[in-house]
């Protein structure tokens, strides 16, 4: 029976995540979990949390098998839940100390989650669900791992005095004050150009996505009406630098919109593919390549292995990671990109203090999946953390602009061709949780090796 709430319980934290996005379920199942644990032995303690983390990561991650099969989607769940063992190897029977070493080993959890093996995978972080929560303004003052920490803490209370305490700290939170100010407006277009098909074969027809964005652009947008278009990640589906033609249509573009104009370009230099960001005014100015590379994706890190597991593999080339943090400049307005996998890299938060953040993603090697939501909420995520509006472009969708308390403002459709206009507030100064860094995590990290010490001693004394 208890292998069985061990999956209900699970399956019911799935729901927090996007397309259902009921951000309560996460509470709801990690209190659940917490509850079956505190009643078991070790054995029992291990699989049950295995079968808890196995029901989440299943379908929350099964996008990742839409187009390589379903084996690739079953060793990355499968591998991934073994994490989630943590708490059932700490914890004791019926402890008080369990109230303190679940939290604490939670915050580990999404700690490799998003850090091994291979840089991670911390898509299915049960944290990165409270967007719509009341306390979603932690994400601005502790982060990821502040927020993990909260979420875990909440379930454990079972006296009234500190549920209490607790609720206090938290309203508290929306009064700690940071330094971040509004600055002048943007007007940015956000151009979804759209694919030939969806899949791995989105770009099969050689120019014809970066045909698609160029006459998008062309028809929906005026000279001078913008102060920046922006493509999404592979929208030139041909190198730039290596197709003059196609350099200069967009060069010519740029100039006739007398716009400049950010594109997403995968370029191949001496050391080999690169996946970028370049920006035209109308001249290439600046050009930033992606530097957290997707395993599996841009990079195969087993390639012998990953080729036997599955025929898809050979059909990945290897990007070669940039190796700069670039800032754009348009008309003396600051910003940076992040293109695509970027996005779950908790690293980056602290860079993100220009005047707002761009994000290209294509999302059309996922389809109609889950994919597009998910990573639509992780750039929300980003835009509270950071205290920042967001730019999102994909060439597919969800293109939205987010402003900089995580709320949707404007979006257009998935899969229809389309620019979204906005006037985009830009801001200065830094949040909280751009201050501290990875505070949370190494707090965090002592406090439990610390609560297992003094247990330890206790049982010696």
């Amino acid at each position: 029976m208890h292998y069985l709430l061990a999956i209900f319980f699970g399956g019911i934290a799935s729901f927090a995540f996007e397309p259902l996005g009921y951000w309560y379920c996460a509470l709801f199942g990690i209190a659940g979990w917490y509850w079956v644990l505190t009643q078991h032995r070790l054995r029992q303690r291990v699989f049950i949390s295995y079968l808890f983390g196995l029901s989440i990561l299943l379908p929350t991650q099964h996008w990742t098998g839409i187009y390589v099969g379903n084996l690739p989607w079953l060793i990355l769940c499968f591998g991934q839940a073994l994490i989630f063992i943590l708490p059932a190897l700490l914890m004791r029977r019926n402890h008080r100390a369990n109230q303190f070493i679940f939290p604490l080993s939670y915050v580990t959890i999404e700690l490799l989650l998003r850090t091994v093996p291979f840089t991670g995978f911390g898509w299915s972080r049960l944290s990165l669900t409270q967007t719509d929560s009341p306390y979603d303004s932690i994400y601005r003052q502790i982060g990821l791992a502040g927020m993990a920490l909260v979420i875990a803490t909440i379930v454990v209370l079972r006296n009234i005095k500190h549920i209490l305490i607790l609720a206090v700290i938290l309203t508290s939170i929306y009064f700690i004050p940071d330094n971040v100010i509004e600055g002048k407006p943007i007007k940015v277009a956000l151009v979804q150009g759209g694919v030939v098909n969806l899949g791995l074969d989105f770009n099969n027809k050689p120019r014809e996505v970066f045909m698609r964005h160029l006459n998008q652009t062309t028809f929906s947008i005026s000279p001078s009406a913008v102060d920046l278009i922006i493509w999404p990640e592979n929208a030139v589906d041909v190198d730039v630098f290596r197709n003059d033609d196609i350099r200069i249509q967009i060069e010519n573009l740029s100039q006739d919109l007398d716009t400049p104009i950010l594109v997403g370009a995968v370029t191949r230099s001496s050391q080999g593919l690169n996946n970028q960001a370049i920006l035209f005014e109308p001249k290439i100015s600046q050009t930033y390549s992606k530097r957290y590379l997707t395993p599996f994706g841009e990079y195969l890190p087993l390639r012998s292995v990953a080729a036997s597991v599955s025929k898809y593999a050979t059909r990945i080339d290897d990007f070669y990671p940039g190796k700069e943090f670039i800032t754009f400049n348009v008309n003396g307005v600051k910003f940076n990109s992040l293109i695509c996998y970027e996005l779950i890299n908790d690293s980056f938060t602290k860079e993100n203090v220009n005047d707002f953040l761009v994000i290209q993603t294509n999302n059309a090697t996922f389809g109609d999946t889950a994919q597009l939501d998910q990573q639509l909420n992780i750039a929300r995520v980003r835009a509270v953390e950071s205290g920042r509006g967001v730019a999102y472009v994909s060439t597919t969708g969800i293109t939205s602009f987010i402003d900089a308390n995580g709320k949707v403002t404007n979006s257009l459709d998935k899969f229809e061709p389309g620019t979204s206009i906005k006037e985009m507030t830009t801001y200065s100064g830094r949040t909280n949780v751009q201050k501290i860094g990875y505070s949370v995590e190494i707090i965090s990290l002592g406090l439990l090796v610390m609560t297992l010490g003094y247990r330890r001693w206790r049982m010696d004394v």
